[in-house]
């Protein structure tokens, strides 16, 4: 089973990193990692300018791939995924990355940025998607509220709130936003919602939610699972073992 886990580094904000401090972390975690490391990049905050922001990115993830190439025998570069949320973006890095990572989407938004990336593409690139489930052992209401709130959370990220419009999720959560029932009793998840993530999956269920995205031409479904911060380890190990089972 271990030679099917990579590890990841999340999205950094390659701006704020200084580039041969991070050219040695990501040479270190390649060796001890037996060259299965990935790196994601992204802008963070894209500022008034966002544009030149997703320049100097890509600029600067240019300069990292030179300090790569340079690792010592054995091992070898990482691949590369930047972070996207708009085509524009996707179009740019397309022939500099390795691939393209989507995040907290609907397959049809995802099918949509692939569609117009695709196009364009000489060669063929890694399509990835954090698909963000939440758990929780004592309640599939503790794991609603989970979900609900990391919907609200990431509204309020001016450019996340921009694709929740896009992608017709930004009604529901306005309205759960102005709702503070979810917090305290029942709690029902928009359907609109359902589609980009889940709470508690039965097994059947977090299959066919996967399948839609690789429908959608999602070649790399990336499992996010988020736990209650007093969460069981015993809870948390098993279900990462059931997730590598169904996928």
């Amino acid at each position: 089973m271990t030679t099917r886990v990579h590890a990841g580094s999340g999205v950094i904000r390659l701006l704020e990193h200084d580039p041969t401090l991070l050219t040695r972390r990501v040479q270190t975690l390649q060796a001890f990692s037996s060259n299965r490391f990935f790196l994601g990049v992204g802008t963070g905050p894209p500022g008034p300018k966002p544009g030149k922001s997703v320049i100097a990115m890509l600029e600067r993830l240019d300069e990292l791939k030179e300090g790569f190439r340079a690792f010592p025998g054995g091992v070898g570069p990482p691949e590369t995924y930047v972070a996207t949320l708009k085509r524009g973006i996707a179009r740019r890095a397309v022939g500099r990355t390795d691939g393209l990572l989507l995040n907290f989407c609907s397959p049809r938004h995802a099918n949509g940025l692939i569609a117009a990336v695709k196009r364009q593409m000489v060669s063929p690139i890694e399509f990835a998607c954090y698909l963000k489930i939440f758990l929780s052992s004592q309640s599939d209401e503790n794991a609603l509220r989970l979900l609900l709130q990391e919907f609200l959370n990431y509204d309020s990220i001016p450019q996340y709130h921009e694709m929740f419009l896009q992608d017709g999720t930004a009604k529901a959560i306005s309205e759960i936003k102005q709702s503070d029932h979810w917090n305290s009793g029942s709690v029902e998840v928009p359907k609109e919602l359902v589609r980009v993530s889940l709470a508690n999956p039965r097994s059947e269920e977090l299959h066919r939610y996967v399948q839609s995205f690789r429908k959608a031409g999602v070649s790399l479904p990336v499992i996010y699972p988020y736990f209650p911060a007093d969460e069981k380890s015993e809870f948390r190990f098993e279900t990462v073992k059931r997730i590598l089972n169904v996928v």
